[in-house]
């Protein structure tokens, strides 16, 4: 699929209607340098695959932009000087905000490194999810680690000219059929729905002293993953469910506003992605509501079966109303798009599984990772915008060897605003359920 579609159309609009963007970073900390032929192979592997993309605009009304091999590969950076140890969460957090990508124009991703003073050696990749989501990097570095690395999308010179003229009028017919679809299944939901009560919403609290313009928060930490599974398991419930009710503490313990039937909603990531998939991005999600109190004391059998119910739901999705607005949506003018992308409610939290890293995640030039984590922001939001829409907060979860990483951003600027106070609310959730993290 070479058209800007579904997620990636989104990102698109996010970042020309809002001039918001959302970079992703997968970062890895080595107990030495890899060996640096591998390393700049690894990289050489990347650039050759489906991550190098650009998007030529489409030149027919409705038919869908289009991705073409970028033209631009990154090459590895690899900082100077050596920070110290303590200091690795602090330079890959500083990594990652000052992501400067733009993946339209073909310049999707960046791969930079630097040493600490032990000598060990960090790697950040910084990717733009407009380009691919978690699984299609699974996919990339499985390609890059078996040289295998390849592109299936056109240059930009084969699509120029007639040819792209042509595939843009197939295209827009295409996708007038899809929104004339879904346009009958939202009115079919519409009237399936039209009795169901919606809930108002909470009135967001009063802005803390100080907090009006604060900043969002990032936090890495490593858990035993042993300790997790067996906390989890104590609790009548899974790895996926611990995670999802650590979450919803922290939520409650923030005393972040719920709504006023003080159900927690919670959107919980799903891959799409199968075999030969080669979207740019092929992932969803569900919601589910949790009512009262989240903890080690009401157990997790109830967010597990939430869950579960959910997902059987999702599966099923051919009638849904939420996955069938994109392609109504896009056709709008500009401006309602931007009154409907900044109307749409957001959860208290969101919680992304990644499970467990396959070892080409994990292996580069002969070294393994000792710590790996993954995660992603959303740059250049307000204070008030993301105080008005949700998430309070978002987490990533990866597990490797011996370890669990569970990365936090921190969204809403009363609530989750202070770094300090979210590192000390993480390790209070943690202790809890009688676990302990170590902070990168």
């Amino acid at each position: 699929m070479d058209r800007v579609a579904g997620a990636d159309e989104s990102y698109l609009l996010a970042e020309r209607l809002f001039g918001m963007s959302a970079p992703i970073q997968y970062a890895w900390i080595f107990p030495a340098e890899p060996d640096p032929a591998a390393l700049a192979r690894f990289g050489d592997q990347l650039a050759a695959g489906l991550l190098s993309r650009k998007v030529v605009p489409a030149v027919v009304p409705f038919a869908r932009h289009r991705w073409v091999r970028s033209p631009h590969p990154p090459v590895l950076r690899i900082e100077p000087e050596p920070v110290p140890d303590a200091e690795i969460g602090a330079w890959a957090d500083r990594t990652l905000r000052t992501a400067d990508l733009d993946p339209a124009a073909g310049r999707g991703w960046q791969l930079v490194g630097t040493h600490t003073v032990s000598g060990k050696f960090v790697l950040s990749l910084l990717i733009s999810h407009m380009v691919t989501d978690g699984q299609g990097l699974y996919n990339a570095f499985a390609a890059a680690h078996a040289g295998t690395s390849m592109s299936g999308l056109p240059t930009e010179d084969q699509v120029r000219g007639w040819p792209r003229v042509r595939a843009d009028l197939k295209d827009s017919r295409t996708a007038l059929a899809e929104a004339a679809t879904s346009a009958k299944v939202i009115g079919t939901e519409l009237w399936r729905q039209r009795k169901a009560a919606k809930p108002a919403a909470a009135p967001k609290a009063a802005p803390r002293s100080g907090t009006a313009e604060s900043g969002s928060t990032l936090a890495i930490v490593d858990v035993d993953r042993h300790a997790w599974t067996a906390a989890a398991t104590a609790a009548g419930g899974t790895g996926a469910s611990l995670f999802t009710a650590l979450l919803g503490g922290l939520v409650r313990r923030s005393g972040y506003p719920l709504a006023p039937d003080g159900l927690l909603k919670v959107c919980i990531a799903v891959s799409n992605r199968e075999d030969g998939d080669d979207r740019a991005n092929a992932s969803g999600g569900v919601w589910i509501r949790v009512p009262g109190e989240i903890g080690p004391e009401t157990g997790l059998a109830e967010i597990r079966a939430l869950s579960k119910q959910a997902f059987i739901e999702y599966r099923s999705r051919d009638d849904k109303l939420t996955e069938n607005l994109q392609p109504v949506v896009r056709l709008l003018p500009k401006a309602v798009i931007r009154r409907l992308m900044r109307a749409v409610p957001g959860p208290d939290t969101t919680v992304s599984n990644l499970g467990a890293a396959p070892d080409s995640a994990l292996e580069i030039g002969g070294q393994r990772a000792e710590s790996f984590a993954i995660r992603a922001i959303m740059q250049g939001q307000s204070a008030a915008e993301r105080r008005r829409q949700g998430p309070a907060i978002a987490a990533w979860a990866v597990e490797y060897d011996d370890k669990l990483t569970l990365t936090f951003f921190g969204i809403d600027p009363d609530h989750f605003g202070d770094a300090e106070q979210l590192r000390k609310a993480i390790a209070a959730e943690l202790d809890s359920w009688g676990l302990a993290g170590t902070h990168w």
